[in-house]
């Protein structure tokens, strides 16, 4: 939001998601939140310094000290891959989601997004 951190994908993600898991509504205080996926040796920083945080014993968060943007999520069971906030892309709208996932926490009231949904 505030442009202090910067970031780099060098290739095309390998999921776009719509996430209705009930951390990452708490994370981000929204109804759900859309991910992209790359392997871990596709992204990194370039501009500032992210601040970190473990939502759960096996997650690390990563968010925008200054503004607060949420920025990444990682898991410990697929250290692999990073997830990123579509919303944090600079065209986030080349990137739309292909399912939905977690839907089993979705709230009653939010339509799926996508034709392929997972529980």
């Amino acid at each position: 939001m505030c442009g202090k951190i910067r970031y780099v994908l060098t290739t095309k993600p390998t999921h776009s998601t719509i996430c209705h898991c009930s951390d990452c509504r708490r994370a981000t205080g929204s109804q759900s939140v859309a991910w992209v996926s790359v392997p871990v040796e596709h992204f990194s920083i370039s501009q500032g310094d992210v601040e970190s945080y473990n939502s759960s014993p096996k997650v690390l968060r990563t968010f925008c000290s200054t503004c607060g943007t949420s920025l990444t999520y990682r898991h410990e069971e697929h250290s692999s891959g990073i997830d990123i906030t579509t919303g944090s892309l600079d065209q986030p709208e080349l990137f739309p989601p292909t399912k939905d996932i977690f839907c089993r926490d979705k709230l009653l009231w939010v339509t799926s997004s996508t034709k392929n949904v997972e529980n």
